[in-house]
């Protein structure tokens, strides 16, 4: 089981907060998918589609305190014609927030368990430092890693320029400028391979036609 969970994350840590749990009877797994009544979540024996136990959704104080794609729950087996139930959330380690629409104080978990997190912007005319420098924020405070990404290179006449602003803006932070253009069509995946590594979640943040359906 850990084997085949591995790849979607799992530790040895999540195993040791699990153990209760497997003690029960219940089945580790991670949501990917978030429907209206329905959540899909990855098990060791395949995708299934569960829902929230009414114990979980009644005692929890906040959309935020419900389960959230990225989140590693803990599932209660199907029962007869009943799907399987999600009865907990094992801690996260980083999570990205946003307000309810229509709540004063409500807040919503929209992505669970971020390892890292590619802040993605154009070199283009939408180049925008004061929109990169507000997804640094986000990223910052959600506990995932910030990497900043610079894409559509080919359509800067100097690249360098913006990469070194961008720089500066997120110091120590990695910064990449990267084009799906380029002679080589993998080379942009050189300076993103310390990141893509089996076990790790990455989530893309950027403005609609930045690249990052490119990317993936």
């Amino acid at each position: 089981m850990a084997h085949s969970l591995a790849l979607w994350g799992w530790t040895p840590l999540l195993e040791e907060q699990f153990a209760l749990f497997a003690e029960k009877g219940y089945l580790p797994g991670r949501v990917t998918l978030e429907y209206n009544q329905f959540l899909r979540v990855q098990t060791a024996g395949g995708e299934v589609l569960a829902e929230i136990a009414g114990r979980l959704r009644y005692q929890a104080e906040s959309r935020a305190e419900l389960p959230a794609v990225g989140d590693w729950v803990a599932l209660r087996p199907t029962r007869g014609a009943e799907p399987p139930r999600i009865i907990a959330i094992l801690p996260r380690r980083s999570q990205f927030v946003r307000k309810v629409k229509g709540q004063r104080t409500d807040q919503q978990v929209i992505a669970a368990n971020v390892d890292t997190v590619f802040l993605m912007t154009s070199l283009n005319l939408d180049f925008n430092l004061r929109r990169l420098e507000r997804y640094l924020a986000i990223a910052l405070e959600s506990g995932a890693r910030p990497v900043l990404l610079l894409t559509k290179a080919d359509l800067s006449p100097d690249p360098a320029g913006p990469l070194a602003e961008a720089s500066r803006l997120a110091a120590n932070l990695p910064c990449h400028s990267i084009s799906a253009l380029a002679d080589d069509p993998m080379a942009w995946r050189t300076p993103l391979e310390p990141y893509l590594i089996p076990g790790q979640t990455i989530a893309l943040i950027g403005s609609s036609g930045v690249g990052k359906s490119t990317l993936l």
